[in-house]
């Protein structure tokens, strides 16, 4: 599975005087060139890594931002990108106004109110850098340089958790690896997402193991549909009838995930938990995630939302343990005072956590966000080779918008967005078979409109 999204000049039509005359080689523009490719590895490098620097701020929001006088140039055109921007800046200064306002009534903590705002602004920077490296190394290349970047900043996770593959190594290794197979036959990729599945098997990840069992099961159906000579005329009638075959995979992933978390395959402590949460009366999804009992009852308390870094009151604190109560869950434990409202809330759901933070244009980001990484698999669909790193993060993404913490999204949303922003329209999906080669890296582009599909860089 794979593929790039580079200018729709033919090849002839693009050459260069170094393409033509090996001795151009030594000009002042293939210098430059490269250059331009070693800073892009850089960024995006630093772009995956989300450790603190001064005042709370992380690395990679920090260089986003300060990329955006070199960036800018990849973006300013782009019609995807357009709306991303806008909503960024509108949930940043709204969630910088109601925390000011709010400083009348809550405790309201500094530094959270710094790192939430920035982090929104730096969210279409990081998609920009993206969306610049892309276009000097090839959108495969950046994804991998981000995923090293998670690497980089998983390691600690060495020293300080008992299961670091399934707290973020994992996570940044399937993005290396998914990106360095992209390329290559079904079968190597295959072998991939079987060795990792199975590392995932055995460290208790359920959410993971159900993501690599769908692209698993995308991968062998393109292959014995591509075998078959399967042929559907229209880019969009083949998205539409992957998407429906995509939903009985996913169906069947996620169940057989459920059954052998429950038999004990994934470990003791997955199948304790499992039993329990699907004993439950509230259901194995609420169950597992009885914060959307506390945000639930927190936007029918205060549907305006609060504002970046307050924190809650005693009354706010006993309306979401209420909520809850009412789905079964003992809120009594200490987890909702020391970690969902210990410093700032924390709804664990990006969409309930932008809510809280930038009332309604907080949560009208986090759905564009999640849309954007649908219709990029939808777009990826539109022929029988998707790409399996990007369908890795698209799932994620989706999954940490509803389900999971705000602070798990920022790493992978210039990978799922900067796509989003890369790939040509869905009518213009091209069918590539097994045996292509991949495409030279693209070069700069002005707008998302003018590229067309080519194989993976």
């Amino acid at each position: 599975m794979a593929q790039t999204w580079s200018q729709g000049t033919s090849h002839q039509d693009s050459r260069t005087p170094s393409d033509a005359d090996p001795e151009s080689s030594r000009e002042p523009g293939t210098t430059w060139r490269r250059l331009e490719m070693a800073i892009a590895v850089v960024l995006l490098v630093c772009v995956g890594v989300r450790r603190e620097l001064a005042a709370a701020l992380s690395v990679g929001d920090c260089v986003a931002l300060a990329s955006v006088p070199i960036t800018w140039t990849a973006v300013r055109k782009a019609h995807r990108f357009s709306l991303l921007l806008v909503l960024s800046i509108l949930a940043s200064g709204t969630a910088y106004i109601m925390s000011l306002l709010a400083e009348s009534s809550f405790v309201v903590e500094a530094w959270a109110r710094r790192v939430t705002t920035l982090s929104l602004l730096a969210v279409p920077c990081a998609v920009a850098v993206f969306v610049w490296g892309a276009r000097r190394l090839g959108a495969r290349r950046a994804a991998l340089a981000v995923g090293f970047g998670m690497f980089l900043d998983a390691l600690p996770l060495l020293q300080t958790s008992s299961n670091p593959w399934k707290f973020g190594i994992g996570a940044a290794v399937t993005i290396m690896v998914l990106s360095l197979v992209a390329d290559q036959r079904r079968l190597v990729q295959i072998v991939a997402l079987l060795v990792l599945s199975g590392v995932f098997l055995v460290s208790d990840s359920r959410s993971t193991l159900a993501f690599l069992a769908i692209i698993l099961g995308t991968v062998i159906w393109q292959a014995l549909a591509s075998w078959a000579r399967w042929h559907v005329p229209t880019p969009l009638r083949l998205a539409i009838s992957q998407i429906l075959v995509l939903a009985v995979v996913g169906i069947v992933a996620m169940v057989g995930v459920v059954m052998a978390s429950e038999s004990g395959t994934l470990g003791e402590d997955a199948q304790n938990r499992t039993i329990a949460q699907s004993s439950s009366s509230a259901g194995l999804l609420l169950s597992a995630r009885p914060e959307l009992g506390a945000s639930w009852a927190l936007f029918q308390n205060r549907p305006w939302g609060y504002g970046a870094g307050v924190k809650p009151r005693f009354e706010d604190l006993w309306v979401a343990k209420q909520g809850m109560a009412a789905l079964g869950y003992d809120p009594e434990n200490g987890y909702v005072e020391n970690f969902m409202f210990g410093g700032r809330i924390e709804l664990h759901s990006g969409l309930m956590d932008m809510w809280a933070a930038a009332s309604i244009p907080g949560g009208l980001l986090l759905l564009l966000i999640a849309g954007m990484a649908l219709a990029a698999m939808m777009r990826d669909l539109g022929r029988l080779k998707a790409t399996p790193w990007l369908f890795f993060a698209a799932l994620t993404v989706v999954q940490n918008v509803f389900v999971g913490p705000w602070t798990v999204l920022p790493a992978y949303l210039p990978i799922v967005l900067g796509a989003a922003v890369l790939q040509p329209p869905l009518r213009e999906a091209a069918q590539l078979g097994i045996d292509d080669e991949p495409a030279a890296p693209p070069r700069d582009e002005p707008t998302d409109s003018a590229a067309a599909p080519a194989q993976q860089a």
